[in-house]
């Protein structure tokens, strides 16, 4: 997720961490607005067992999560 971030070309990454109910998110922010999507990162997530994933973009750049069983 981080390396799909930094390919966005922005100058920083962001990465927040949260558990509740024996799960964990992570969130990656890009800082960079309008990026292409890698349209390999949630298929990649899944396959490493992600229950929950997905990808969005903003004005203030793109948000990258994956929600991990603990």
């Amino acid at each position: 997720m981080v390396k799909a971030a930094v390919g966005d070309g922005g100058r920083r990454v962001s990465l927040h961490l949260a558990d509740q109910n024996q799960q964990a998110l992570v969130l990656v922010l890009s800082h960079q607005p309008g990026p292409t999507p890698d349209a390999t990162v949630l298929p990649r997530l899944a396959e490493l067992g992600a229950s929950s994933c997905g990808t969005d973009s903003a004005p203030d750049g793109r948000r990258l999560w994956a929600l991990l069983d603990l």
